[in-house]
């Protein structure tokens, strides 16, 4: 071919190739969720995750063969949104020092919340440990994917998921309108006596869906929960009541707790009992923190739209 075609042809292919993925240009210094800067020489190959959170997302933006370990709770459906496609191969470990250390992992993600002596122990070791931030609001979430690709050399994959995330709520603006339309008050109650304020990934699954958090005015103690008695369930009135769940597609019949509040004369002429509008929703999709509340979005939008007036 004469040199000024193989210059059309090269040029070509690149053009219409779209964008070169994103490759992360090692060393990197990256600040963890506690604040400590963490540097990596090369990209790491092995990697144990100590998150139910990392488990998910990595799951989804690295190949298997990377991973050395995930939690236990990653194989639990009631806590766990990859249980039924957990990767092959990969064990299940916790947050424990020697076991981690017999994994061999490059790199270790766990929580900010960890246990700092383990942390302190496998740095001692020569393990590189990266806390993560545990986050409660949808730019957040993706703010952590977006860490996890570049310390990976996935920001691609990260991006592709983000991009996901997006696409799927925004399918979701028609239904989470006409949710808005009804400036429905909504709790999230429990059985040991509790709802989640702002400050908690409950306040961001409202936000996508419409809905309003009834906690808003009311002070929150650990973990961003607000006590609630049924005296404030009554004086809040909600519109809209959820509920712990179990598995996905169990039946509420099945529920004590669930049974327990629909028929409690204390709690009758609540508008969300009265009505009709008291839901469970799955302990996985409830509890997630991943890039999986976006399912738990729609999830309570459809559970909303079938009792739209």
């Amino acid at each position: 071919m004469p040199l000024n075609l193989t210059i059309v042809a090269v040029f070509a292919i690149f053009f219409f190739a779209g964008p070169i993925s994103a490759e992360t240009a090692y060393p990197i210094s990256r600040i963890d969720g506690m604040n400590k800067t963490i540097r990596l020489e090369r990209e790491p190959q092995n990697i144990s995750s100590k998150t139910l959170f990392t488990d998910e997302v990595l799951t989804a933006i690295l190949p298997s063969n990377r991973l050395t370990s995930i939690t236990s709770l990653a194989s639990d459906p009631n806590y766990s949104n990859i249980a039924d496609r957990l990767p092959k191969g990969v064990a299940q470990l916790d947050f424990y020092v020697e076991p981690i250390l017999n994994n061999f992992p490059d790199l270790v993600f766990a929580a900010n919340w960890s246990e700092i002596n383990k942390v302190t122990q496998l740095r001692q070791a020569g393990i590189q440990v990266y806390l993560v931030n545990t986050p409660f609001t949808l730019a957040a979430i993706e703010a952590e994917i977006t860490k996890l690709g570049e310390l990976l050399n996935r920001s691609t994959q990260a991006a592709d998921l983000i991009a996901n995330m997006q696409g799927d709520l925004a399918s979701l603006a028609e239904q989470k309108a006409a949710i808005e339309r009804q400036q429905w008050v909504a709790l999230d109650y429990n059985s040991w006596g509790t709802a989640s304020g702002a400050d908690t990934t409950w306040q961001a699954i409202l936000d996508g869906v419409g809905l309003i958090n009834g906690t808003a005015p009311y002070e929150q103690g650990d973990f961003g929960q607000v006590a609630m008695s049924k005296e404030l369930i009554i004086k809040i009135d909600p519109d809209v009541l959820f509920l712990p769940g179990g598995l996905y597609g169990a039946d509420p019949a099945s529920n004590t707790f669930y049974q327990q509040v629909i028929n409690d004369p204390a709690l009758a002429d609540v508008q969300a009992v009265k009505n009709r509008r008291v839901y469970e929703i799955p302990g996985a999709l409830r509890g997630t923190y991943s890039h999986h509340i976006v399912r738990t979005i729609r999830y309570v939008s459809d559970q909303l739209s079938h009792d739209l007036p």
